[in-house]
């Protein structure tokens, strides 16, 4: 790959953290055991289990507002001391942990994936390191050093190694992606993941074609609100299968999708019956028909869902 440092960003629900995960270890299995992921020893996978850090390829870590420079680099930590009273610890972050393993592992391959990038405070996170993530800045050898820093508070210096992979995911629906530090933006490779309706087709749950379902309601979104709020096809799925049952299907609609929708589209309800449409909406007022999801209006919501995806004559016209 020839970037050090990518985003997948796309929609919620299609995937990011999955093939994140996914594109991580078959990079980590071919570069270091010249093998695919599959094909991988069970010894071999413990490697890339993220639960086995201190022997790790692959390290993992999200970001989040309360997430800082002290546990992605470095910094003084509370710790309880021999007396019990508290004492402030240097302790190294997880992102410089990964560093120092990957500069005594030239050959070797290290990934680090950032879940959720757009909600950290990227400046304060990163510090010095926006400039050392560049591909021209890493360290090769002793005779192409790079670039490093003397870090502010071990007074170490510091390099991030070429043999370092970073990989962010992205909420396009997050309203903090338009905040996303410039430096970063130029930094890092994007990949966009959008709905892929293909995964669905042909499966149905009580005559309810998932597919064309999924296409539907996400150019209703589309149009209504913009192509960044769809929904991702993992809404449909579970373990990694389409589902099968209406109760399945409701219970997504309802705890899911409809607050996701009531949020994009600021309670604004006549946006929403255009989204849904009169089945799910009562415009006047102001509120979903929740009554539809009972049990004992089962038929009725099945109804509701199959006529979803009819166009109407009138607008085909």
């Amino acid at each position: 790959m020839e970037a050090k440092a990518n985003n997948t960003v796309g929609p919620p629900g299609t995937g990011k953290t999955y093939y994140a995960l996914k594109f991580a270890r078959e990079i980590i299995a071919q570069n270091n055991f010249e093998k695919s992921y599959h094909e991988l020893t069970k010894s071999e996978r413990q490697y890339l289990d993220l639960e086995q850090a201190s022997e790790n390829y692959l390290y993992f870590c999200t970001f989040h507002p309360a997430f800082g420079y002290e546990e992605f680099i470095e910094g003084y930590r509370p710790k309880p001391g021999e007396k019990g009273s508290p004492e402030f610890v240097l302790q190294e972050g997880i992102f410089k942990k990964m560093c120092q393993k990957a500069m005594a592992n030239l050959d070797k391959t290290f990934v680090l994936i950032i879940d959720e990038i757009n909600r950290g405070n990227i400046p304060r996170i990163f510090g010095e390191l926006i400039t050392l993530l560049e591909k021209d800045k890493r360290y090769r050898d002793e005779d192409n050093k790079g670039v490093g820093v003397v870090l502010p508070m071990s007074s170490e210096p510091f390099y991030v190694p070429d043999n370092v992979l970073v990989i962010g995911t992205m909420n396009s629906a997050d309203r903090s992606i338009a905040l996303l530090d410039v430096a970063l933006r130029r930094r890092f490779g994007f990949f966009e993941l959008m709905p892929t309706s293909e995964l669905l087709e042909g499966e149905e749950v009580e005559g309810i074609n998932l597919g064309s379902f999924l296409e539907e309601i996400n150019s209703r979104i589309a149009k209504e609100v913009g192509r960044n709020f769809q929904i991702g096809h993992s809404y449909f799925m579970e373990r990694e299968r389409p589902i099968k049952y209406i109760e399945e299907f409701s219970n997504c609609f309802k705890d899911k999708i409809l607050p996701l929708l009531q949020e994009y589209c600021y309670d604004d309800y006549s946006r929403l019956s255009r989204i849904l449409g009169s089945s799910f909406v009562d415009v006047e007022s102001q509120s979903f028909k929740q009554e539809i999801f009972l049990p004992k209006n089962k038929e009725r919501l099945i109804d509701a869902l199959k006529s979803f995806t009819e166009v109407d004559q009138v607008d085909k016209d």
